[in-house]
């Protein structure tokens, strides 16, 4: 089991092979991109000190490299998750590769079990994970345990009410259907909450000063070569990504054992790629949560 200790000896000998810390400026942006939240919530991380950041669920740590764009300044970055699929545990892999020389350690450990001494880290996040947690309340808990007094709690994540273009719609039926194949192979994936929902979980962790945000617009897009292409939810590369994606889902239920289900959950991938073709795909809207502890 880890101890705080052992992750600040970690980080202290990352510290001598590791630059220091660089945010990647952001660039002239598209007209929709650049009127949504996304540019307000990265200018508000960017008065934030990080500190020693603790991110939960953290996959491949796509949302550690957002932070890193985005932070005033960190000291280094540990990300865990349980890896209780192939595809995060291929996450964490790919993620160690990815920030290898860089001031982060991914380790396996369950969120509502956390081997952290109390007040062990500046900042803790969960970027779009809540809705594969078992226990969201347990792993919330352990995330407050584990903050120092007068630290940062970032929530982000996805919601299924509110207006929605086509395209988001398209994207909110897409992640429906994913998290169907996730439950039938037996990992935790529930429909997306809701705006109050998500809220009431931030509510109830009593922390000070929350701000809330709601874009419509990944953050990460703000870093993106490609964001002006995606301003056109069916551009034709954004296209066939998406439909490409739809088919390595699919993949996923080579084995399962029903040929029934598979049939039923082939065809209904071939209606979601049908609307992809009619629509276009646009990540859906969230809300972005900075409390203080």
């Amino acid at each position: 089991m880890w101890s705080a200790c052992t992750v600040i000896s970690a980080r202290m000998i990352r510290d001598d092979v590791s630059p220091a810390p660089v945010r990647r400026p952001i660039g002239r942006l598209p007209k929709g991109l650049g009127s949504s939240e996304a540019p307000r919530i990265a200018k508000r991380l960017g008065s934030i000190s990080g500190g020693l950041v603790l991110d939960v669920a953290t996959s491949e740590g796509g949302f550690i490299d957002t932070l890193m764009n985005t932070l005033k300044d960190y000291e280094s970055f540990v990300g865990i998750d349980n890896c209780a699929s192939y595809y995060s545990v291929k996450g964490m892999r790919d993620g160690r590769v990815h920030f290898r020389a860089k001031r982060v350690e991914f380790i396996k450990m369950e969120g509502d079990d956390m081997g952290f001494g109390d007040g062990s880290f500046d900042t803790v996040c969960i970027s779009y994970a809540l809705h594969h947690l078992d226990d969201v309340d347990a792993v919330l808990t352990e995330m407050r345990r584990v903050l120092r007094p007068g630290g940062r709690f970032i929530i982000q994540e996805l919601y299924c009410d509110g207006d929605k273009t086509e395209a988001q719609k398209v994207d909110e039926l897409e992640h429906e259907w994913c998290a169907k194949i996730d439950n039938l192979l037996g990992i935790t994936h529930r429909k997306a909450f809701t705006r109050q929902q998500i809220r009431g979980f931030a509510d109830g962790l009593g922390l000070k000063d929350i701000e809330v945000f709601d874009a419509d617009r990944p953050m990460d897009c703000l870093f993106c070569d490609r964001n002006r292409q995606c301003e056109d939810p069916k551009n034709q590369a954004k296209f066939h990504d998406s439909i490409a994606g739809v088919d390595e889902t699919f993949e996923r239920m080579k084995d399962y054992p029903d040929p029934e289900v598979r049939k039923r959950i082939k065809d209904e991938g071939e209606m979601i790629k049908k609307a992809i073709a009619r629509s276009g795909s646009a990540a859906t809207s969230y809300l972005f949560i900075i409390g203080t502890g």
